[in-house]
């Protein structure tokens, strides 16, 4: 039977493997002009924005109220979407490696995370409760996930700093 982490290890893989295709078809087109995007994506991100009522994804360039979301976005797209294949990588080949790089995408992107949330649940965003509360369920597996990988991350690296230190004093 898996232990516990290598049941996280399967969640974390997962988690990678499907923000690939969401990063590149969803996340970056509010960073796009309109006219490059194709017409079933332009549906899906009408679908976020009217339906789900997302204040984030609004493609809309005159929309100065965003930059510090649509600079999230663009890390991203130029930081983040990188790390995803090397992410998937090292968990499909159980890197040892993979719990100093899942720490600090853990930390980064709970970081990121936290402000995003904080703004749909307390900000000036024009939703009623209910549209806030579907939002928020919506956005609070990207920052429960990788606070998640922090916390066995965390504890990975350090038991593995503490036996190369026991291991020094024995030396």
């Amino acid at each position: 039977m898996p232990t516990l982490r290598q049941r996280l290890d399967t969640v974390f893989l997962g988690y990678f493997i499907s923000h690939i295709p969401i990063t590149i078809a969803v996340d970056v087109l509010p960073l796009l002009p309109t006219e490059i995007i194709p017409q079933p994506l332009l549906s899906l991100n009408r679908f976020l924005t009217t339906t789900i009522g997302d204040p984030f994804m609004v493609i809309d360039r005159t929309r100065t109220d965003l930059v510090w979301f649509r600079s999230l976005l663009a890390c991203e797209l130029f930081v983040q979407l990188p790390f995803f294949f090397y992410a998937v990588w090292m968990l499909w080949t159980g890197s040892s490696r993979r719990h100093l790089w899942l720490l600090m995408y853990g930390v980064h992107v709970s970081t990121t995370m936290a402000p995003v949330l904080g703004m749909l649940m307390f900000g000036d965003v024009n939703r009623s409760c209910d549209e806030r509360m579907a939002l928020g369920a919506m956005y609070l597996p990207y920052l429960l996930i990788p606070l998640a990988m922090v916390a066995v991350s965390f504890t990975e690296c350090s038991r593995m700093l503490g036996f190369a230190a026991d291991k020094r004093k024995k030396d």
